[in-house]
């Protein structure tokens, strides 16, 4: 048997002894009764409530969102029939990243197929433009996170969750000169607790360093349009790039800043493809090379955006004007 057969018999054997082998647990999704499910028992059915679904405003339930992909996939069909580079890109890729990179205040938005591919292409991309980085990364940031900042040649200083002093005090201590970026969540959903957005906006600023600020868990439910705890505090404007969701299955992008402190990195646009580009950093813009989402995806997220913001009595995000 080949040597990595008995690594992975082993290794499996080992999971299982611990007690930590994952099985998947089919589950199927009433659209008509969110966020109840149903799982297979015995002969039957019996009704689980899913309370771990990040579709947090039930906008992927909406008959107006089901009825949007449906006419989507009867028109265009429902595949995108390539990648973003040939055939993948429709006006709707087009429409809705403009919407999300209004919604931030920003420049340009890009369209990605998870937060985690998200996450960890757009670290990469941006700590390889230059020798050098420092990149401060808070201590409990999401996986994706973590591994984009260890896919490229930086200099990592991980500072303790939350405690601006602490990252002040490594800030302090790297060289000057040396191009920074500071790495944090706006709500920490394991933790159940938001940083302080605009302190740590304060110590960018002081230090000269950058801010790529994750807004996953706070997108439609912070801030008077929903752009998050950014837009809540004020401060979205501060913020160099921002990664976000529509709380749909994936629908994840970036935006940057718009008084164009990074438009040298992108030749004036801050799409993701521009940063590759500039460096010639041709092994990250595979994470652009899978195919687009079809324009049922699009089109779906459109009209579950637009129909949450101007739905008379719709659930007003946190922090919105009464």
């Amino acid at each position: 048997m080949h040597p990595f057969r008995v690594a992975c018999r082993e290794g499996l054997a080992k999971i299982r002894q611990e007690g930590r082998y994952r099985s998947f647990t089919p589950l199927r999704k009433d659209a008509t009764r969110f966020p109840v499910f149903s799982v297979a028992d015995g002969a039957g059915r019996r009704d689980v409530t899913v309370w771990s679904s990040n579709d947090y405003l039930a906008m992927g339930a909406h008959p107006v969102v089901i009825a949007a992909a449906v006419q989507a996939a009867q028109e265009m069909g429902a595949g995108a029939g390539g990648t973003r580079n040939i055939a993948g890109t429709s006006e709707l890729h087009e429409a809705l990243e403009a919407e999300l990179a209004a919604l931030h205040g920003k420049p340009a938005a890009l369209l990605f197929t998870s937060g985690y591919v998200a996450n960890e292409a757009s670290l990469t991309t941006i700590l390889r433009s230059l020798p050098n980085w420092h990149v401060f990364s808070d201590r409990k940031n999401h996986a994706s996170m973590i591994n984009g900042v260890k896919g490229a040649p930086a200099t990592v200083h991980i500072w303790a969750h939350n405690d601006l002093a602490d990252l002040e005090r490594k800030l302090a201590a790297a060289p000057t000169d040396a191009p920074k970026l500071i790495v944090f969540e706006s709500v920490y959903s394991m933790d159940a607790d938001i940083s302080d957005i605009p302190g740590i906006c304060d110590l960018a600023e002081r230090f000269g360093a950058m801010t790529y600020l994750d807004e996953v868990h706070a997108v439609g439910m912070y801030g008077p349009t929903g752009g998050g705890v950014s837009e809540r505090d004020g401060v979205a404007d501060r913020i160099d790039l921002i990664e976000g969701t529509l709380r749909l299955p994936r629908r994840l992008y970036r935006g940057g800043r718009r008084d164009g402190r990074l438009h040298s990195l992108g030749g004036g646009r801050l799409h993701l493809h521009h940063l590759a580009a500039a460096h010639h950093d041709r092994r990250r813009l595979g994470k652009c090379a899978p195919r687009s989402p079809g324009p049922c995806a699009p089109h779906r997220d459109l009209r579950a955006r637009r129909h949450a913001e101007g739905a008379p009595g719709r659930c007003r995000p946190a922090g919105a004007a009464v």
